[in-house]
């Protein structure tokens, strides 16, 4: 008899693709916008952060972003939402869905 052992997960067939600008190397400085999408508790997440990375970073800026262009904070993400982003002039963002 012979028996073969595969993961019960399967075979991982994703290729990584580039999904934009390269990570900073520093938050020195820069400018962190914060979206929420719909979810329930998203924006007590994103103010968490936006503490927890103040306290370290002192002199980075945090915007609260709506989640693209004619939408209100807490909406859903509308598909302009990287180049709304660039718009805004912000160095990297933090997007939070909630639990």
């Amino acid at each position: 008899m012979h028996y073969e052992v595969v993961s019960p997960v399967g075979e991982d067939h994703v290729h990584p693709q580039s999904a934009g600008a390269a990570p900073l190397a520093d938050l020195k400085s820069s400018k962190l916008g914060l979206v929420w999408t719909v979810f329930t508790n998203g924006n007590i997440l994103l103010h968490a952060f936006r503490d927890l990375l103040a306290e370290r970073y002192p002199d980075m800026r945090c915007v609260e972003l709506p989640p693209g262009r004619n939408v209100r904070w807490g909406d859903h993400p509308e598909q302009n939402i990287g180049a709304f982003a660039r718009e805004q002039g912000i160095d990297a963002a933090i997007v939070t869905a909630g639990c």
